[in-house]
Parts: structure tokens; C-alpha cells; sequence
């Protein structure tokens, strides 16, 4: 397994991103995803963050569901780092600043 940390800009959107980010997911893997679901380990809705669990040989498909969510409105998302164990994803995605903060300060 393979756990990505991912920020979202604005954070309002993260929850409308989970399905959205799923649903590309599942269109770019296609058969590979059979039986296989986005689990998302931990939320973090101040700083627009997320840790999504995935199975390792899926992990290129969700850099690219990654690329392509958001897309059509106006949210913006990165992978912040891809990382093989949780206890690893948890520290980073706790101690790592918000990578939209810069902008945020500028609109």
C-alpha cells in the first residue's frame, strides 16, 4: 500500500473533491480498480488535506485522477508526497505547512 497526501484550493471544496477524485480514479484505472476502493486515512478540513490509501501498482492512476480533478471547477489540487507507510503519511500531512498558503495571502 502507498499513502498520498494531497492539498485542495480552497479548502471549502475538499469534500466535494473525494467523489469527483474516485470517479476519475476508477475511469483511469478501468478494470485494475475492479474491487478496489480510494480509502481516504485521514481529513483535514483546516488545512485542506487529505491521506489517501492505494494499492501500490495503482498509485501512477491516482497521481493522474489527481491531475485531472478539479479540472472543470475552479479547485485546485497537488500530490504533496507519496509515502509507504502511514505512520509516515500522518507525520508528514500534520507537520508540513498548507502548500496554497502563498496564494492564499495574495488573493
Amino acid at each position: 500500500m502507498r499513502y498520498v497526501i494531497v492539498d485542495v484550493y480552497p479548502r471549502e471544496h475538499l469534500d466535494r473533491l473525494i467523489p469527483e477524485l474516485n470517479n476519475w480514479f476508477r475511469l483511469l484505472a478501468g478494470k485494475e480498480a475492479i474491487g478496489v476502493e480510494l480509502r481516504i486515512i485521514a481529513k483535514y478540513v483546516g488545512k485542506g488535506r487529505l491521506v489517501i490509501q492505494v494499492p501500490t501498482d495503482l498509485l501512477s492512476y491516482l497521481r493522474s485522477a489527481i491531475v485531472m480533478a478539479g479540472r472543470e471547477s475552479e479547485t485546485a489540487v497537488i500530490t504533496v508526497k507519496a509515502t509507504g507507510t502511514m505512520r509516515k503519511a500522518l507525520a508528514i500531512a500534520s507537520s508540513m505547512p498548507y502548500v496554497f498558503s502563498d496564494f492564499e495571502e495574495q488573493a
